[in-house]
């Protein structure tokens, strides 16, 4: 019996319908059905399907090539566990982590239990080292940890980073079945946090004898530096790396606080690689005329430093004492937050001490966030201004909530014209609104708009670019994100790409986004001259840590496999 549209509706479970005339009996959604729902009818060539099986993921209707199927009625799926975020009562000194992960095993197995296990996770394609998600979920659904995490460990040397920084929305989670088809996503950062906070952090050890011999340098210890270094020394090679601070990590040890990523959590890779006998050469500036001197010594150079050069606006008053940029703010926080010292110990004193000094912080991203509620747990009072319309802002919707939460005044449409001085130091911005009908529109300043804000100190967090003495290390760099414009058969055919805007991600192109990554992740793999890899925010300009990651491994994959040692 056929239903009606209206019976359909009526219904408590989904309906599919299949127009059979448009069905060649490819099998496409057959084979990629996690429900088993789907059967061919062998004497027609065309596929069935037993709606008590379906869910209503439209993993069919994605992947199907002639659009022959269409799935209506509810969605069979559990809620989402949502989790709470703790904001300590005092922010004053206070650096505990504030998003708090599952609270009980039981917890963790609900959420678990949404997950579909799909024959071709699209969740996969939307990670950036394309971690074997099903297989993590299914081994903790089974109640082993230790298993859970070393599936993650097979494609990840930081998991438990990755599930605290990485933009989920925009990556694995956005990639989702469920996300695709409009439902929420199962929690897969959450359920990756509870795997790698409840089982054993495995050492760092040698798993095959492929890189033997090999002795290659690194430039760089952020994310990019330290996955090429452990893949390689996972293959037995010798690895060397220079860094030009005093410690190593990079953005994970100086630029995200600890409220976010305890330094516990950061630490692990950087203690697991010196376990292993990696050299650390800190304090090492390596230039571009350098690099012929590390070929003479080593078989192959990865390139990893990283955008480090803070974006400043060129506007009257950028020069004066106490106008920083983001990476001092955040490198001098964090060191007095660990004295349990104020903001003034980064000179800050308004003379006044039962006024809260004002910090002005450019820009409203990520880094803008960090840097405001740093200021806000050193007894300051910060304000974030940013040019761009709230609708149209890429920072993270948990980011902005958890910094207004504490206090962050977040000023939208708001941009700065010039800094004053009192004394030498900045004393007022002038400020103006600015107004932008959609996101791919440069936002326009109001005319009259101007307003004189009495600041103490200025901070630009409005993002990095690469240093253009290091891009000279690295020919054609940085390089575009590329979308192909026929892409790969089996992306296509994924399901990925058929709805990559869903409102989960922001309504962002997670698909497209996917490819870009995978296609920055294969030039990685591709030397940018003899013997000399680049990878992270060398190659592309400023990334994720994820992103970064994967680009280092898979750099390290393609010296080990192109056998570098035999070049010399």
């Amino acid at each position: 019996m056929t239903l009606t549209q209206d019976q359909i509706f009526l219904t408590d479970r989904p309906h599919v319908t299949v127009v059979v005339d448009r069905c060649a009996g490819c099998q496409e959604c057959l084979v990629r059905c996690p429900t088993g729902a789907i059967s061919l009818d062998v004497n027609h060539l065309v596929v069935v399907v037993d709606d008590s099986m379906c869910v209503g993921c439209q993993q069919c209707v994605r992947t199907c090539p002639f659009s022959a199927i269409t799935v209506t009625g509810p969605a069979i799926v559990a809620s989402r566990t949502e989790l709470v975020t703790s904001h300590p009562e005092k922010l004053l000194g206070n650096r505990t982590e504030t998003r708090n992960g599952f609270s009980s095993y039981e917890e963790a197995m609900i959420e678990a239990n949404r997950c579909l296990i799909c024959p071709d996770p699209t969740c996969v394609r939307g990670c950036p080292t394309h971690n074997d998600i099903p297989a993590f979920i299914h081994a903790l659904a089974e109640g082993n940890l230790e298993e859970a995490h070393a599936v993650l460990r097979r494609t990840s040397m930081m998991p438990d980073v990755c599930s605290r920084v990485c933009d989920q929305e925009l990556q694995c989670e956005g990639a989702c079945s469920w996300s695709l088809a409009g439902h929420q996503p199962v929690a897969i950062g959450a359920l990756e946090r509870f795997v790698t906070d409840n089982a054993p952090v495995p050492p760092l050890t040698q798993k095959s004898k492929d890189g033997s011999g090999l002795r290659v340098a690194v430039v760089g210890s952020g994310p990019a530096g330290l996955a090429a270094a452990w893949e390689l020394v996972e293959a037995g090679a010798h690895v060397t790396i220079y860094e030009k601070d005093s410690s190593a990590g990079g953005l994970l040890g100086w630029g995200i606080p600890d409220f976010t990523l305890p330094s516990a959590v950061a630490d692990r890779p950087v203690s697991a690689l010196a376990a292993t006998g990696v050299e650390f050469r800190f304090d090492t500036c390596v230039e571009p005329g350098d690099v012929d001197g590390l070929l003479s010594e080593y078989d192959a150079l990865v390139i990893a430093v990283g955008a480090g050069q803070p974006l400043r606006l060129p506007i009257p008053g950028a020069d004066l004492d106490r106008v920083w940029d983001a990476t001092r703010f955040l490198i001098e926080g964090r060191d007095a937050l660990l004295k349990s010292e104020s903001i003034s110990a980064l000179g800050l004193d308004t003379g006044d001490g039962a006024k809260e000094p004002l910090v002005l912080v450019l820009g409203a991203g990520n880094t803008a966030m960090d840097v405001a509620r740093t200021a806000r747990r050193l007894g300051a009072k910060a304000i974030c201004i940013d040019w761009m319309d709230r609708r149209f802002a890429p920072v993270r919707p948990d980011e902005l909530v958890d910094a207004e939460t504490e206090g962050v005044i977040v000023r939208f449409g708001t941009t700065v014209n010039r800094f004053e001085a009192r004394d030498g130091a900045v004393k007022s911005a002038w400020l103006s609104r600015t107004r932008q009908r959609n996101a791919r529109q440069i936002p326009r300043v109001v005319e009259k708009s101007f307003e004189c804000l009495d600041v103490d100190m200025v901070v630009m967090a409005m993002g990095y670019r690469l240093d253009p003495e290091m891009a000279k290390m690295s020919p054609g760099v940085p390089i575009r994100k590329s979308i192909p414009t026929y892409p790969d058969r089996r992306w296509l055919a994924s399901g990925l790409m058929a709805n990559s805007s869903p409102a989960h991600a922001r309504h962002q192109p997670v698909g497209s986004l996917a490819l870009g990554r995978e296609g920055a992740r294969f030039l990685a793999g591709e030397p940018r001259s003899d013997r000399v890899w680049t990878v992270g925010d060398a190659l592309t300009g400023p990334s994720t840590v994820v992103e970064a990651m994967a680009q280092g491994a898979e750099a390290a994959r393609r010296i080990i496999d192109q056998g570098t040692r035999h070049l010399i």
